[in-house]
């Protein structure tokens, strides 16, 4: 702990600037600080293209300031919408917008109850998520304290949408109920209905590779030893059908991991999200436990099989209407199902999708119209509160 804690010392912070861009007249531009999680990770970056193509459409003077929303890889300081950068945001934003991906996993944002009061422009939360340490846990938080620090901060908002049911009542539970649920920004990337590629279409294999390592926790080990056979069995299976499927690296740390343990393979990694959408909607069907990659596939039309390893994949099956399709990695028959859902999308089969095209549509009217009515809050935010 720093010395300056231990005897009671806190840091002065000014949040307020003499003057605020935002009350400027005639507005060519409208600034928006985006607090987002940018790594090297493409999942991170389908969400932030998503919330920002949506929002530009009805606000279509929108300039994007990206801000570090936690201490992720690739970026400086100062970091989070806190201290000195909710001055900033103070001094020159029109609105402050985060999101998305599983902001709620241990409140990774780290905004403090007694601090986001400061904010003045207009703030709104988008597509948020939890997570947890398994699929039968509750959503992970480490500390008590940040559940008022949640509660707050969405208070705070002047409107906050979550991806899916799980996250609602999460935060209903804490004692917020004015979430909207809109779906991963993700999934309306793109907009393509269900459909099948040629036979030729390369199959792909998405995983959190480098948790295939032996973990301390021995609940741990057992789960990512069970995805480790799954891999292994997958590949075993199309190897007899003369396939050979892509193992898709959405994180710089998988390349390493699956040049070790899959040696011999097709290995697929970029930092431009551009050749992933290119490998995406070219393909026959994708395979794994990178729920960024089943959401962005599922929103090009292809068929996904998504191995739920938590709450965020339990999240998406439930409320997308795909629980009888998805699969849980502690299912007893895990690999007899896997086998039966590929054959069926080879046989043509995309019958277990229809409840999800029917929930996808009704879910984007609700996220256009959240991006609407952030765009129309705004324009109208003329003067601060």
């Amino acid at each position: 702990m720093n010395i300056l804690k231990k005897i009671g010392f806190t840091k002065k912070i000014n949040y307020h600037p003499q003057k605020y861009y935002s009350e400027r007249k005639n507005k060519k531009n409208y600034i928006i600080h985006h607090y987002c999680p940018h790594t090297f990770n493409a999942g991170d970056h389908f969400v932030i293209q998503s919330i920002r193509k949506h929002l530009k459409k009805y606000l279509s003077d929108a300039v994007f300031i990206p801000k570090a929303v936690a201490g992720n890889r690739g970026w400086g300081k100062p970091i989070g919408l806190k201290e000195e950068n909710i001055y900033f945001s103070n001094k020159y934003a029109d609105a402050v917008i985060l999101g998305g991906s599983d902001q709620y996993h241990n409140w990774s944002p780290r905004i403090k109850a007694d601090e986001i009061c400061h904010l003045k422009p207009s703030l709104f939360f988008i597509g948020l998520g939890v997570s947890s340490k398994d699929l039968d846990s509750e959503p992970y938080l480490k500390k008590e304290e940040y559940k008022r620090d949640i509660l707050v901060a969405n208070q705070k908002c002047a409107l906050s949408s979550v991806r899916d049911k799980i996250t609602y009542d999460f935060l209903k539970k804490i004692g917020y109920e004015n979430a909207v649920i809109t779906g991963c920004p993700a999934l309306f990337l793109f907009d393509e209905k269900m459909h099948l590629n040629s036979d030729d279409s390369p199959l792909l294999l998405t995983f959190p590779y480098p948790l295939l390592h032996k973990q301390k926790d021995k609940k741990l080990n057992t789960k990512f030893s069970t995805l480790l056979n799954t891999i292994i069995l997958i590949l075993k299976e199309l190897s007899k059908q003369n396939r050979n499927p892509i193992l898709v690296c959405h994180d710089d740390r998988d390349v390493p991991v699956v040049q070790e343990i899959f040696p011999g393979h097709n290995v697929f990694f970029s930092n431009y999200v551009e050749d992933y959408y290119d490998l995406y909607k070219n393909a026959k069907m994708v395979i794994g436990s990178r729920l960024h990659a089943t959401i962005l596939a599922s929103g090009m039309g292809i068929p996904s099989i998504n191995i739920n390893l938590d709450l965020r994949g339990k999240g998406f099956s439930e409320t997308f209407g795909l629980t009888d399709w998805n699969i849980d990695y502690n299912d007893a028959d895990l690999s007899a199902k896997i086998k039966d859902r590929i054959k069926r999308i080879d046989n043509n089969d995309l019958s277990a999708f229809n409840d999800f095209a029917e929930l996808r549509m009704e879910y984007k009217k609700i996220y256009e119209s959240f991006m609407k009515k952030t765009a129309e809050i705004i324009k109208s935010s003329k003067k601060l509160k």
